[in-house]
């Protein structure tokens, strides 16, 4: 579809948001981790990349929100990508239905802490769910209890997917057999096995599951956007001479419902469709599309007024097969009271009787056999003599 509009395949810019606590704060030593990952993605990918660090020089909330803030202005766009990573410490507050990234587990007043630094990721996280932000969004969470995020999506037609290191309620382990180690060794494999094509989430998450490390913590891919089925896609942008041009911003959207035999699409039936679609719109150049989103597919509702219109068609439907039923079965009764014109024969018609019981009825036929005699009588035109009758008596002896 992308060939289709005459846009660049895959997205235009890929952005990057390392986020890790300072090392003085850091309790889990993530730095060699954050920046091995940070290597991969600028240097094999050529993704544009940031570490940002959460200290105390002020509240780490407010810095957590300006890092992200500053993160969406600078990179925000239609065919765009962010990727914002987190490693170190993370506690779900049950009661308040949010996650704290904190920078340890207990107070260390050694270090002249009497509050554990920490700070709201749901709140920050409105940030980049924002409605006016247009891009795609990839969150990866190397900390505890990071899928508990996933009972909160929303409904966008971008995608959004978190890629966490452990299921709901759950821990993960830290050192050498950490989510973040798995995940740089799975995207420099799947970097050389997909050399000339794009490699999604799903077969990345699919990769991490099979290390022998992760066994006893996998890791989970959820979407933090609904009414979705697509995964976003990672691959090695190509390094431009020039900079790519602005993108001019939509500034209107249509809306089409196509009402279709099946209830549910298949990929292949979607890529069509899409396809076609761009490639009726891109003909037309006065029209301007930008881009085609797949927003979903859901099964038809019948409304109250289709639903009688429905009951109407059928009881007429039924109706009709009734008097035809009805018309073919007093054609049939007609033909059966069908009499022979006995009267013109010169027969006197027989006078109806009651019905007669089955030993005594009569067909037709008997009744012909009947009448055959006297028939045969009157077309003589005189009587036969009658046998002589003696007017003797008998005589006595």
């Amino acid at each position: 579809m992308q060939r289709d509009l005459g846009l660049p395949e895959g997205y235009t810019k890929v952005a990057v948001l390392l986020v890790k606590w300072a090392h003085e704060l850091d309790e889990l030593n993530t730095k060699e981790e954050a920046e091995g990952l940070e290597k991969v993605f600028r240097k094999q990918f050529h993704y544009e990349t940031k570490i940002v660090e959460l200290d105390l020089s002020s509240k780490p909330q407010l810095q957590l929100n300006l890092h992200l803030t500053e993160f969406v202005a600078k990179h925000d766009g239609p065919n765009n990508l962010l990727i914002v990573y987190y490693t170190g410490h993370g506690v779900f507050r049950d009661d308040h239905k949010h996650l704290d990234f904190m920078a340890s587990l207990t107070k260390t007043p050694e270090r002249g802490l009497n509050k554990v630094p920490k700070c709201n990721w749901n709140a920050a996280e409105d940030i980049l769910r924002s409605d006016y932000v247009e891009c795609d969004v990839l969150t990866i969470l190397d900390t505890c209890y990071a899928s508990n995020l996933a009972k909160s999506g929303n409904e966008e037609g971008r995608v959004m997917e978190l890629l966490s290191a452990c299921a709901i309620d759950q821990t993960t382990s830290s050192g050498d057999n950490s989510f973040t180690r798995a995940l740089i060794d799975a995207l420099k494999q799947l970097l050389g096995e997909n050399v000339d094509r794009a490699f999604s989430t799903h077969e990345l998450n699919q990769l991490i599951l099979r290390d022998i490390r992760r066994l006893d913590t996998p890791s989970q891919l959820w979407y933090r956007s609904q009414y979705t089925d697509r995964h976003i896609l990672l691959a090695p942008l190509k390094l431009q001479e020039k900079p790519p041009s602005l993108p001019q911003l939509p500034r209107s959207y249509l809306t089409l419902r196509f009402a279709l035999r099946q209830e549910m699409l298949g990929r292949v039936e979607i890529e069509y469709l899409t396809s076609s679609l761009a490639k009726a719109f891109h003909k037309k150049a006065p029209v301007g599309l930008r881009r085609v989103d797949w927003v979903g597919i859901k099964p038809a509702r019948i409304t109250p007024f289709e639903r009688a219109a429905l009951a109407t068609y059928v009881i007429k439907k039924w109706r009709n097969i009734v008097k035809k039923e009805r018309e073919q079965r007093l054609s049939e009764a007609k033909v059966d009271e069908v009499r022979l014109p006995i009267e013109k024969m010169g027969v006197d018609s027989p006078t109806p009787s009651p019905s007669p019981s089955p030993t005594k009825k009569r067909s037709r036929n008997g009744l012909e056999d009947v009448l055959e005699p006297e028939r045969k009588r009157g077309n003589l035109g005189i009587q036969p003599p009658s046998p002589p009758v003696s007017i003797f008596s008998p005589m006595e002896d």
